[in-house]
């Protein structure tokens, strides 16, 4: 009986050693530049912001990392490479066996030019563009002379309004520059011809309306020839699976779902569609999830975190849907969609983690056939 009871409780033992250890999680990634070439040899640093604990890794020859066997909480990661500006992302909530995917792009960071109205004139004289000059100015270091008389300098040198706006406020990307109208030249009076049998001619296509590209971060669907900004809405992380956990000494994980109120999005689209999405510096399109939401009667549903036997598997796998995006400027990406059916979708950032106390903003929508 003795015997019994000593066996009986290693079991236990080594039950609780294995939760104990299944209770971390996994940061994993790639580190790349602003063109989009893989960075070797980046320190990455974790950081628990609830008890301070620092993880460091390096990126390896093909740009990956991986930060594993994370304890569940809060985490920081901070990159810090010379020529590049200072990487953070805060905010990241590691769960119990899950793996979140962090694709890290740097920003270059010019030396010690500093941009001057001279530098300014010197660009504009060589005929290099104001997008490019506008880019320029993002990266650098600047120093304007914005007075009566710098502005007037500006302008007899062939610096455009336009571009002088944005001079005083750097942080606001300006509108695209309207086309000139065209030129009517004077009709030339023709000699009248005797009339001829008809001659049926084909119809020109009218022109495609092309709309201006957002600035604000943000997802935005095109509607006819504009772009509508599309409102986020809440989501709250509910744990279920609660009595299967108790019954199995935990042996059987909890599941981790993302709900939204409401039976259905106040954005109905009909397929095609096409969305821009305008990421934050230091954030890359592949941290955005595309989730098809399950229809509840009064909210809308998708699985973050689904349960297993002494393992969960992260992310939104059963509700995850693949998409692809292309870079349209800067940190705009255009997205076409035409595979998906009558339903409810979502843009989620990755970021914004699953956990029964937090919440997330999901860029929702209902395609309708």
């Amino acid at each position: 009986m003795l015997r019994t009871w000593f066996a009986f409780a290693c079991l236990l033992l080594a039950m609780g050693a294995a939760m104990a250890q299944s209770k971390v999680g996994t940061i994993t990634g790639t580190v790349t530049d602003p063109a989009g070439a893989l960075m070797p040899g980046i320190k990455i640093e974790a950081k628990n912001t609830e008890t301070g604990d620092l993880y460091q890794v390096s990126s390896t020859s093909a740009g990956n990392y991986t930060i594993a066997q994370l304890p569940t909480g809060m985490y920081q990661i901070s990159i810090s490479v010379r020529g590049f500006k200072p990487y953070t992302r805060t905010g990241i909530t590691v769960l119990e066996a899950q793996t979140i995917r962090i694709d890290i792009v740097l920003t270059m960071l010019t030396s010690d030019e500093t941009l001057t109205n001279e530098s300014i004139i010197q660009l504009i004289k060589a005929g290099i563009s104001e997008d490019v000059i506008i880019s320029k100015i993002l990266e650098s270091q600047h120093n304007f002379d914005l007075s009566v008389n710098g502005m007037v300098t500006l302008k007899e040198n062939g610096v455009s309004d336009r571009l002088m706006h944005f001079l005083m406020n750097p942080t606001k990307l300006p509108e695209e520059k309207a086309a000139p109208p065209p030129t009517r030249l004077p009709e030339t009076p023709v000699k009248q011809a005797a009339p001829e049998a008809p001659t049926k001619v084909a119809e020109t296509p009218a022109a495609v309306t092309v709309p201006k590209l957002p600035a604000e971060i943000g997802v935005y669907a095109r509607k006819g020839g504009q772009w509508a900004e599309i409102e986020p809405e809440i989501v709250t992380y509910h744990t279920a699976g609660t009595l299967a956990r108790l019954a199995t000494v935990g042996i059987v994980q909890n599941d981790v779902n993302g709900q939204v109120k409401g039976a259905h999005s106040g954005n109905v689209m009909k397929a095609p569609l096409e969305f821009l999405i305008v990421v934050a510096e230091g954030v890359a399109l592949t941290e955005y999830q595309l989730i098809h939401l399950q229809e509840q009667r009064n909210a809308r549903e998708f699985l973050s975190v689904s349960g297993g036997v002494f393992s969960s598997t992260g992310g939104a796998t059963r509700d995850l849907l693949q998409f692809e995006g292309t870079k349209v400027q800067g940190r705009t990406f255009s997205v076409k969609v035409s595979n998906l059916g009558a339903g409810e979708y979502g843009f989620l950032l990755a970021g914004a983690d699953a956990s029964s106390s937090k919440t997330a903003k999901i860029y929702s929508f209902r395609i309708i056939e």
